[in-house]
């Protein structure tokens, strides 16, 4: 038996029409229209081209249940088809009739309330950017777009302090020649201030530094020094173009890249699988359900998103 451990973000569903000023914050868009839609047309009448594949919407419900809609999409691969073997014969390949596919899923819980989509994420699926699209394209409307906002952790930066070890941090600078930076790059009070000083030596404009401990295990960079970086890039933030900090929180905990300009709010649950077992939306769905909703005995990250959301 083995542990599969999948990761879930979250996203507001929000739509633009024709003729909104960039000024203008998003509408907010009702999924649910959306399902409806979906759910008039065949599977095949559903399924579109995406780039060099096929992906489609394979099911949308809600729950009555546990009182959310759910939605199961996937990708129709076939190409880098794998091979099949035996003990006792030789590696040959897995063939597909002509109209036969290799699935790629991913699930996505919707709260109506909030307009908030909480998507698994799925290297070998579609990511959220591929959503988002397909979205558009059953949508079909030139005067609305439809886009998947990231939900954000307002508290990237305590997040960050609070780590038992620091991996990796990694910086970008932006218009390092502009004689007002300069001088506020000079008033950092972290090691950062003599790193971006030799900058000027070689007359860049932007720059990039990543500093690590390795390949090293149990082992961290100085987290005083760490800290004192995550206050001057806190305090700074328009010196910097972006930053990543890779940190542990604990000896138990994964190792974990921290955003802190953009942290997605996400989280992660675990399932034990047998072998040649596949894991299934429904099992997915209900993990999601305990994750958000705010039933008695489920997590509650309801409450948190919707905190979020209003920052």
């Amino acid at each position: 038996m083995s542990v599969r451990r999948v990761k879930f973000e979250y996203y507001q569903v929000t739509c633009r029409k024709t003729g909104d000023l960039p000024s203008e914050r998003d509408r907010l868009f009702n999924l649910v229209k959306w399902m409806d839609k979906a759910n008039k047309k065949s599977l095949e009448g559903r399924t579109y081209n995406y780039r060099t594949e096929q992906v489609r919407l394979d099911t949308t419900y809600y729950d009555v249940e546990l009182g959310y809609y759910f939605l199961h999409f996937v990708r129709l691969r076939d190409t880098n088809i794998p091979s099949k073997a035996s003990l006792i014969k030789q590696v040959e390949p897995f063939e597909l009739e002509d109209d036969e596919y290799l699935g790629e899923e991913v699930s996505a819980l919707y709260d109506e309330q909030n307009h908030v989509l909480m998507l698994q994420r799925n290297k070998y699926s579609l990511g959220p950017e591929g959503i988002q699209d397909y979205l558009n394209l059953l949508w079909n409307n030139a005067e609305e777009q439809i886009h998947l906002r990231i939900v954000c952790s307002p508290n990237a930066f305590e997040l960050a302090k609070k780590s038992g070890e620091y991996r990796k941090i990694n910086l970008r600078f932006a218009d390092l020649n502009v004689e007002k930076k300069q001088s506020r790059f000079a008033s950092l009070k972290s090691p950062m201030k003599k790193i971006i000083s030799s900058f000027s030596e070689y007359e860049g404009i932007n720059a990039q530094v990543t500093i690590t401990v390795g390949n090293k295990q149990g082992v961290s960079l100085s987290p005083q020094t760490v800290e004192d970086t995550i206050t001057d890039i806190q305090d700074n933030r328009d010196l910097f173009s972006s930053a990543e900090v890779v940190r542990r929180e604990d000896d138990e905990s994964r190792v974990e890249v921290i955003d802190l300009f953009e942290h997605k709010a996400h989280d992660y649950a675990s399932f034990r699988m047998e072998k040649r077992e596949t894991l299934s939306h429904y099992a997915i769905a209900n993990a999601m359900w305990k994750k958000y909703s705010n039933a008695e005995g489920c997590d509650n990250r309801k409450k948190d998103i919707s905190s979020y959301l209003m920052e």
